[in-house]
């Protein structure tokens, strides 16, 4: 099959799967304006695209379909061939050549990844889905020599080249392009429209001015447009890129124009294309895996961050919260009355459950607890929103309040007494009242000093006979 070039009138799928119908017609396409557009003058083209469309149809098929993608695209060949001139014997032995190296290459990646496409984000699959392609073009290169007659190395290296990039160029535009429409997939462009199409068109308009012109060997132009594409589009705009500068190049190039023009449109000038093409290529696709993966490290970092710091406050608040109360934990508490004693006057109410162990002894310890909760219910509605209340230990609470008037917190305190005492136990739960102690913070004081004294308030309320408020004594030494 002489003749084998790029063009840009190729169909990308858009669907989750490519109808056999649908790879038919777009290899029909890109296999007759390839040879219409681009046939040098000895017959031989730059890439042959039909080979990648038809390798991407095969990778995305259900099981089961890819009978059907092979017969349409076999009848699409050979139609092609014999349209733009190929006899019947070359053109039946060139389809089954193209058929031979797509199963080839399709059953080498469900080897190495089952029935899931290659991932053009991972270097690892890309690199495989190039091996791929080698072994396939090889074989379809040797078959296709051996068929035809064309008995020539010439002929080998030019078919070899020709597919290789066909479907090294257009398969990964396919599989990104289908893979970005899949509402599952994993991998998605987060850029606008707008953008895609705002880079796409700089790179078409670069290799326009690039292929349209002779005077200036500028071939590293579009080199440095593809990188920025890829940067910013990452597989999709990797693959997108080549087969713009590919199209472009191998068109121009046919119809006399672009830097290779004093090349004469020889097998060297086809040679040249093809190889700055693979080098393009080679340094696009890999570059797009990289930075793909790069994103996605980036991506599970962050996530991996965010769920460390929502384990870390939730530790926080496990740490600050006693579980049976719902109040603040001990440590948490004690933490809030350094703070508090170090910026405003403060005092602090240290209160216990009367007769608890009688509780637990009586009614057992599920209903004490359901006590402890009841009583932590009380103190929390009565106290003011500057007023803190923690758990000290077992049935004592610790609470610290705002201000150094003593009646005033004296007032605050027996509002807390009365609450627990006119709360409405459940059926099976006793009645119960509470002691307090209540101590002023004096200057220079202690936490530890200033609970002391509290402790021996709420000592001097039990010995008092219990379910009654009590002030400590201001220390001796000031």
């Amino acid at each position: 099959m002489p003749g084998r070039c790029a063009t840009d009138e190729m169909i990308v799928p858009s669907s989750g799967h490519l109808g056999s119908v649908g790879t038919g017609l777009a290899y029909f396409l890109a296999a007759l304006g390839s040879m219409l557009l681009t046939l040098n003058a000895k017959g031989f083209g730059t890439i042959w695209p039909a080979s990648g469309i038809l390798v991407a149809a095969l990778l995305i098929a259900r099981p089961g379909q890819a009978a059907g993608h092979l017969l349409t695209a076999a009848v699409a060949s050979v139609a092609a061939n014999l349209l733009s001139g190929v006899g019947v014997t070359n053109a039946l032995a060139f389809t089954a050549a193209n058929i031979v190296e797509a199963t080839i290459v399709v059953r080498l990646c469900q080897h190495w990844h089952g029935d899931e496409p290659p991932d053009m984000t991972s270097p690892r699959q890309v690199g495989r889905l190039a091996s791929a392609t080698i072994c396939g073009a090889f074989c379809s290169a040797a078959l296709a020599t051996f068929i035809s007659g064309a008995n020539n190395i010439d002929f080998f290296l030019s078919w070899f080249v020709t597919v290789s990039l066909g479907m090294m160029i257009v398969t990964p535009l396919v599989l990104t392009g289908w893979t970005l429409t899949r509402r599952t997939a994993r991998v998605r462009t987060n850029r606008s429209p707008w953008e895609i199409a705002a880079l796409l068109g700089m790179m078409a308009l670069v290799s326009l001015l690039v292929f349209g012109q002779s005077t200036y060997p500028i071939l590293f132009v579009p080199m440095l447009a593809q990188i920025a594409v890829t940067y910013r589009l990452g597989p999709f705009g990797a693959a997108a890129g080549v087969v713009i500068v590919a199209s472009t190049g191998s068109v121009m190039t046919a119809q006399g124009f672009g830097p290779l023009t004093p090349l004469h449109l020889t097998s060297a000038a086809l040679l040249f294309l093809q190889i700055y093409l693979l080098a393009l290529l080679m340094s696009a696709l890999p570059l797009a895996a990289l930075l793909a993966k790069r994103d996605e490290l980036v991506r599970q970092l962050r996530i991996a961050h965010l769920e460390a710091a929502q384990t870390a406050t939730a530790a926080m608040t496990a740490a600050d919260t006693d579980q049976l109360t719902g109040l603040a934990s001990r440590r948490c508490i004690l933490s809030l009355l350094h703070d508090a004693m170090a910026q405003t006057p403060v005092a602090v109410a240290l209160l216990d459950v009367d007769h608890f162990k009688a509780v637990n002894d009586n009614y057992g310890h599920q209903t004490g607890d359901r006590v402890l909760r009841r009583v932590a219910d009380a103190i929390a509605g009565v106290l003011r929103s500057s007023d803190r209340a923690g758990r000290f230990g077992g049935e004592e609470f610790l609470l610290i309040l705002r201000g150094a008037e003593i009646e005033a917190l004296m007032a605050i305190a027996e509002r807390v007494r009365g609450a627990v005492e006119a709360s409405t136990p459940q059926s099976d739960e006793p009645p119960v009242t509470i002691s307090i102690g209540v101590a002023i913070a004096s200057e220079g004081e202690s936490a530890e000093a200033l609970i002391h004294r509290a402790d021996r308030a709420l000592y001097a309320s039990k010995i008092a006979g219990r379910n009654r408020v009590h002030a400590a004594e201001q220390p001796s030494f000031l």
